[in-house]
């Protein structure tokens, strides 16, 4: 992992909800520069956990971008890398086009490593 993305967050593990279909996550930059995000997505239902989603997106000034993926296991992890302060994570388990109460994690909920 590149210093340069000195900003990682986690959820910690996440439970995916009864008809938890995909997760989606979105990464706003409020910065006026361009900004580097790797988002990681962990599979946490058998130890060790196992890498199975990882993209490096950059970002440009006061836009946002948006990636889903679709699990085929209960139980994950989000993993969100940047290299500035500037840059706000939303993480949500979605059944289809709606928000699962109790997936979703705001981005002053996310823990700092």
């Amino acid at each position: 992992m590149p210093a340069l993305l000195k900003y990682r967050y986690t959820t910690g593990p996440i439970s995916g909800s009864q008809y938890h279909n995909n997760i989606r996550i979105v990464a706003l930059n409020n910065g006026t520069k361009r900004h580097s995000v790797r988002i990681k997505i962990y599979n946490l239902d058998h130890l060790p956990k196992e890498l199975v989603y990882e993209e490096t997106f950059t970002v440009s000034s006061k836009t946002q971008i948006k990636t889903e993926y679709i699990p085929s296991f209960e139980l994950y992890e989000v993993q969100l890398l940047t290299d500035s302060s500037m840059v706000y994570f939303w993480v949500g388990g979605r059944s289809g086009n709606e928000n699962l109460p109790g997936n979703t994690v705001l981005n002053q909920e996310l823990i700092r490593f």
